[in-house]
């Protein structure tokens, strides 16, 4: 195994703690303005561009999966963003959208790296002449973006996979101690999520690592399927939308002679209805989703508990295809035999391990960035610590010269 796989894991796992330790100083306003919210019983909204928005969505899950809060997901679903996005421009929808009930929300959490995000600024914008409080994640040191009421969190760095990583940690963690303050304050929740990220295995990442590294950029060439499935739901579905994001657009966009990768995620909404609708068992949507699966496709597998039956169930389906299966799991034993490659997590709580698994899914797609577009006869195929710290995922700066439009 090259050394750069496991410096690469170290270094980045490293960096991600330090951001979330830097944004977490300003955790109490956070958690503050997240307590407010849910005391008074208004609507909590959240919009985000990219990866941004399965960010926010895992934080408006969070909010009403724990204190039954009520939360409307203002991104909408990708057939009313289309239709709506065709009918004016498309940097006034997000706001087009609040605007309908603005005066029943109570707070809207919006993330973007750049802060510039014209949709966004428009949002947050609106919120500022209807004074409703703003918790805005950005990368940098927050002064790009302006605000009237709320709280600019700033991640400290421009890096778009390390902000995005210290975002979903930094809304996880303060949203709990917004909801249960009497399990343990922010600081003691922040400590302990340091340490799980501390305690990863950096030795058995990197062989995750190189695994999925040569799976996914072999598949890609090859014209082979990589599935991205979490058939448990929740926020580690969230986290695997992310995943399959990073891979079908951000990691080879803009490689010379690299084509868009087919890449299957967990079903849409019209499928999902259908199949608890027609077939109870939570199971068969994997089942079915694998049943197309050949030889050699690529598999990543996110599980809370390897050992549960629908887990089981697509592992056993993975491998009948013959495919290239990656499992990450927290509980449960391994699987020997019935994954090439896996990884158990420390133990935290099923919003954490999404925080853990975006992390770990980043790497993934920075370096099958780096491979395909290396020197093939160069050494450890031109991989390169420093180059992979240095160039994070972020297309459109290769899409467009105005800073503004990241």
């Amino acid at each position: 195994m090259p050394p750069v796989y496991e410096d690469f894991a170290r270094a980045y796992m490293t960096e991600v703690g330090t951001t979330v330790r830097h944004i977490l100083t300003r955790g109490a306003e956070a958690v503050a303005l997240l307590r407010k919210a849910a005391d008074s019983g208004a609507q909590v909204r959240a919009f985000g561009n990219g990866g941004s928005s399965a960010i926010v969505r895992s934080t408006l899950l969070q909010l009403q999966a724990r204190a039954g809060l009520p939360v409307s997901d203002s991104m909408m679903s990708p057939a009313a963003m289309a239709y709506g996005a065709q009918r004016q421009d498309y940097r006034t929808l997000f706001a087009q959208s609040l605007a309908r009930d603005i005066d029943q929300v109570g707070l809207v959490v919006v993330a973007s790296v750049s802060g510039r995000s014209a949709n966004i600024c428009e949002a947050v914008r609106l919120c500022g002449q209807n004074r409703v409080p703003v918790l805005a994640l950005v990368g940098g040191d927050g002064t790009q973006m302006e605000l009237v009421n709320g709280l600019v969190w700033a991640t400290g760095t421009t890096d778009q996979q390390i902000s995005e990583d210290a975002m979903l940690t930094a809304l996880t963690l303060t949203a709990a101690a917004a909801l249960a303050p009497q399990d343990a304050p922010l600081p003691i929740r922040q400590e302990r999520h340091l340490h799980a990220l501390a305690a990863v295995d950096t030795v058995r990442l990197a062989d995750f690592l190189e695994g999925a590294t040569e799976a996914v950029a072999d598949a890609i060439r090859r014209r082979r399927r990589i599935y991205v499935l979490c058939p448990d739901g929740g926020p580690l579905a969230l986290a695997g939308e992310h995943f399959a994001h990073n891979l079908s657009w951000d990691a080879p966009l803009g490689v010379e002679g690299v084509q868009p990768p087919l890449v299957v995620a967990d079903p849409s909404l019209a499928d999902m209805s259908a199949i608890y609708n027609d077939h109870p068992d939570p199971a068969h949507g994997v089942r079915y989703q694998l049943s197309s699966a050949s030889p050699q496709d690529v598999v990543f597998l996110l599980s809370y508990d390897s050992a549960s039956r629908t887990t089981q169930e697509a592992i056993s389906a993975a491998a009948a295809a013959g495919t290239r299966l990656f499992l990450l799991h927290r509980d449960g034993p391994g699987r020997p035999g019935a994954a090439q490659h896996q990884l158990t997590l420390p133990q935290v709580d099923n919003f954490a391990q999404a925080a853990l698994v975006q992390s770990i899914a980043h790497l993934v797609c920075r370096t099958t960035r780096a491979t395909l577009a290396a020197d093939p006869g160069g050494p450890a195929n031109g991989l390169s610590l420093h180059d992979l710290m240095a160039q994070d995922l972020a297309p459109l700066r290769q899409l467009s010269n105005a800073p503004h439009s990241l």
